[in-house]
C-alpha cells in the first residue's frame, strides 16, 4: 500500500483557518476598529496615547483587532513601537517584561531581576513611542505591570474575557490608567458566516465548500467566531481522510463535536479552585438553586469560602458564560452552560 499516494484535496492553504491569521480587513468590526485607533492615533502625532480596555467573550475578534491596529499604527508611526504579551502563558512581571523587550528587540539576560527589566524598557520608552498589549489581563499575578508602565510613558491595550476585570483594581491604578471601554459583543449568526465565506476563499478548494456547509458551522458555533473556523478546519479533514473531494453538513458537525469542548477548556483556565469546584458540581448536576450549590460546595470543598465569596465567584462563573442564572436573591437558580 502506498500510504503517501494523492488522494483528495480540499485545504489549499489552512493559516486563515487559524486564530493568529490576522487578515488584511477585518469584518463587522468597524466601529471598534475606529474606536481603537482613535486612541492610539496621538502616537502619529508624537503625542501619548490613551489606554484601551477590550472586553468581551471569546472568538469575538479582540485579539485579532488588537494585532491588526497594532500593525497598522507601526505602518503610519516611524515612532510607534509595539509588543503583545499573553498573559495566561506570561502572568508574572517579569516574564511579561522579559517577553516585551524581546519583541522590541532589546537584549536582555533573563536572570535580571524585574527593576533592571524596568529601568531597560523605560529607557526603551524615552526612545519611542511604545504601545504594549496585554492580552487576558486578569491573568497577571499582580497589578505592577498596570501600575508602572503608564507611568513611564507606555501605551496600554488592554484584553479580556470579563468585562469586570478590571473592578477590583486599586483606585490609584484606575485613575492612573484612565483606560477607555471598547465593547465585542458575540457576532450574530450571519456574521460569522460571513467571515466564514471570507475565508473560505483563502483555505479552500474551489467548489469543495457549500453554502449549506458554512451555515451549519455558522450556526453551531454561537457567536464565537474561533470556534467556526477551527469546527470548518477539522470538518474538511475529516473529507479528506474519507477521500472526499466536498465537506458535508455531517463532517461539520462531527467536527463540532469536538471544537465545541474548546470554550470550556479556555474559559476553564481562568477558574480558581473554588470556582472549578462549583462548575463541575453544576456540570454534574445541571440546574441548582443559590442554596442548593452552597450546600454541595461546601460538602465538596474542604476549606470553603465565605458566603459572599461564593456569590462573587457565581458572579464570574455567569460572566464568563459557563453558566447561566436565573431569578433574583434567595430564589435564584444556577444552569450549567457548557
Amino acid at each position: 500500500m502506498d500510504y503517501f499516494e494523492k488522494r483528495a484535496v480540499i485545504i489549499r492553504d489552512d493559516t486563515p483557518l487559524r486564530e493568529w491569521f490576522v487578515p488584511e480587513h477585518i469584518m463587522h468590526r468597524e466601529g471598534q476598529q475606529q474606536e481603537i485607533a482613535r486612541c492610539l492615533k496621538p502616537i502619529t502625532l508624537n503625542r501619548a496615547s490613551r489606554n484601551v480596555f477590550m472586553y468581551g467573550p471569546c472568538g469575538t475578534g479582540k485579539t485579532l483587532l488588537a494585532q491588526w491596529v497594532m500593525k497598522e499604527l507601526e505602518a503610519h508611526s516611524a515612532q510607534a513601537r509595539t509588543a503583545y504579551v499573553n498573559c495566561w502563558k506570561r502572568n508574572t512581571t517579569h516574564a511579561a517584561l522579559t517577553e516585551i523587550l524581546s519583541q522590541l528587540d532589546v537584549y536582555v539576560n533573563y536572570k535580571q531581576g524585574t527593576n533592571d527589566l524596568f529601568k531597560v524598557l523605560e529607557k526603551e520608552a524615552a526612545k519611542h513611542k511604545v504601545v504594549v498589549t496585554l492580552d487576558e489581563v486578569d491573568a497577571l499575578e499582580t497589578t505592577e505591570l498596570l501600575y508602572s508602565l503608564p507611568r513611564s510613558g507606555i501605551g496600554l491595550v488592554m484584553i479580556s474575557n470579563d468585562a469586570y476585570a478590571l473592578l477590583d483594581v486599586d483606585a490609584r491604578i484606575k485613575s492612573s490608567l484612565a483606560a477607555e471601554g471598547v465593547e465585542f459583543p458575540a457576532y450574530t449568526t450571519e456574521e460569522v458566516y460571513d467571515v466564514l465565506g471570507d475565508r473560505k476563499k483563502y483555505a479552500f478548494v474551489p467548489s469543495s465548500v457549500g453554502e449549506t456547509v458554512l451555515k451549519t458551522a455558522a450556526r453551531l458555533a454561537d457567536g464565537d467566531c474561533r470556534i467556526a473556523l477551527e469546527t470548518m478546519r477539522r470538518a474538511a479533514l475529516l473529507a479528506e481522510d474519507a477521500d472526499r473531494e466536498t465537506v458535508t453538513a455531517e463532517d461539520v458537525k462531527n467536527a463540532f463535536s469536538s471544537t465545541k469542548n474548546l470554550r470550556k477548556t479556555e474559559a476553564l483556565k481562568r477558574l480558581n479552585p473554588h470556582e472549578k469546584a462549583l462548575y463541575l458540581i453544576l456540570e454534574k448536576q445541571k440546574e441548582l438553586g443559590t442554596k442548593e450549590l452552597f450546600t454541595a460546595y461546601n460538602s465538596e470543598v474542604k476549606e470553603p469560602a465565605s458566603e459572599r465569596s461564593y456569590r462573587n465567584y457565581m458572579n464570574h462563573l455567569v460572566r464568563l458564560g459557563l453558566v447561566k442564572a436565573k431569578g433574583e436573591l434567595t430564589g435564584r437558580k444556577y444552569e450549567h452552560v457548557i
